[in-house]
């Protein structure tokens, strides 16, 4: 069968299932809206249980490490049905915690809710990439978009439900309805062969052929390059400002005297930068590179931290979420690209996985100098002094990524 010609194959089908697995996955981006209530239900103050999710995402890159092993051994249908399950399992057995053993949540939430989340989240977008080489960045966008996005109607929805009920219903009913529809998806779901050249593709003038056409670099190689560790410090030092505000953004607008339903507002106002950043510049990648799009990546969260350490009015701080929402957002768009475009596709999310263990390590080390920072000096100016020369460091590693040499393909796997 031709790879340029693969009948029965319908990639834009593929594609439709993979957005809705990942809007699905998106919920992780809404955790903060059960803090509050299991904090109330659990009687633990909510700093205390903020760290379960400062916990969990220091388990989610090692479940993307694990999805993009098991994307490669397994195929996209299989990673995406255990991704569904151990991430919907995570979040029933949440509401299940015997209110005398909350300690179990960093098993239940921290652990299963991450790991699942990561097989998930890095199952299916190296999947759906596999099968556009020649739109990766759009591909790319549109999986991140629907990803960050859904947390904005996610988020409200089950803070009604919570409303309505209690958080153990909305965790139950999020966890069946996630489990079901992604493993419903999941089932449409695979992965692209060897060296796929969609049906149509015109070559372009210079000869250069698709990420696809050429060697794929494994893991076991891959480690060994400048390029690898490169991403790796990008993807490490980058998110700081992320990492700062991820779990404060609510608390830092009324720590300074803002009403609750401003901060709120800030949420949703991240979200929109989000995905307004993930879909641009994601598509933007494909007409001027992935540098280019780092940079503009670079730029806006360098104006979130300007707003963040000197503004204290409703206005200023709303633009600070929304540059963090659209400047971090979108390097989620970008770091696939720079995978795929380093070391083609067949591996990458394995080596995705590999990089995320230098942001896994900042999950841990960030928060923790930041909650110590703010509890010796009352204030966030160490920490986004950190975040700002962190996230310099973080686009220097990633624009100074040289282009790695890969073998073509033999002209025969496309015959």
């Amino acid at each position: 069968m031709s790879t340029k010609d693969l009948q029965g194959t319908n990639r834009s089908a593929i594609l439709i299932r993979g957005l809705i697995v990942l809007v699905c996955a998106g919920i992780i981006n809404a955790t903060s809206v059960f803090v509050t209530p299991l904090a109330a239900y659990y009687g633990w103050d909510p700093s205390a249980i903020a760290n379960i999710g400062t916990t969990m995402l220091t388990f989610w890159p090692i479940g993307s490490l694990l999805g993009g092993k098991l994307l490669q051994k397994l195929g996209g249908k299989t990673v995406v049905l255990i991704g569904a399950i151990v991430f919907g399992t995570g979040l029933i057995t949440t509401a299940m915690v015997p209110i005398g053993n909350p300690g179990m949540l960093y098993f239940t939430f921290s652990f299963l809710i991450g790991m699942g989340n990561g097989i998930t989240y890095c199952g299916t977008m190296y999947c759906v990439m596999g099968w556009f080489p020649d739109k990766k960045g759009l591909a790319t966008g549109l999986c991140m978009a629907f990803n960050g996005g859904s947390s904005a109607f996610l988020a409200p929805l089950c803070a009604g439900i919570t409303a309505m009920s209690n958080v153990k219903v909305t965790l139950i009913s999020c966890g069946v309805v996630a489990m079901v529809v992604c493993i419903i998806c999941g089932l449409g779901i695979k992965s692209a062969p060897v060296g796929y050249v969609p049906e149509g593709y015109v070559p372009s003038a210079s000869g250069e052929g698709l990420v696809s056409q050429y060697e794929s670099i494994p893991i076991s190689k891959a480690w060994k390059t400048r390029q690898f560790w490169l991403q790796l410090g990008a993807m490490a030092f980058f998110p700081s400002f992320y990492l700062i505000m991820f779990s404060r953004f609510s608390m830092f607008m009324t720590d300074k005297g803002i009403d609750l339903a401003y901060a709120t507002l800030g949420v949703s106002i991240y979200n929109v930068g989000n995905v307004v950043g993930r879909l641009g510049l994601g598509k933007l990648t494909d007409n001027i590179g992935y540098k280019k799009v780092y940079g503009v990546c670079w730029a806006l969260c360098m104006v979130c931290g300007a707003c963040l350490l000197t503004g204290n009015s409703v206005t200023t701080i709303l633009i600070a979420y929304f540059c963090l929402g659209a400047g971090f957002g979108s390097t989620n768009s970008v770091y696939p690209v720079i995978t795929t475009t380093s070391f083609g596709p067949i591996y990458a999310g394995n080596i995705y996985g590999f990089a995320l263990l230098g942001y896994m390590a900042m999950t841990q080390i960030i928060p923790r100098v930041t909650a110590a920072s703010i509890a010796a000096t009352g204030t966030y100016n160490i920490a986004f002094v950190m975040a700002f020369i962190l996230c310099t460091l973080g686009v220097l590693c990633g624009c100074s990524i040289p282009k790695l040499t890969r073998k073509r393909l033999d002209d025969t796997a496309n015959k």
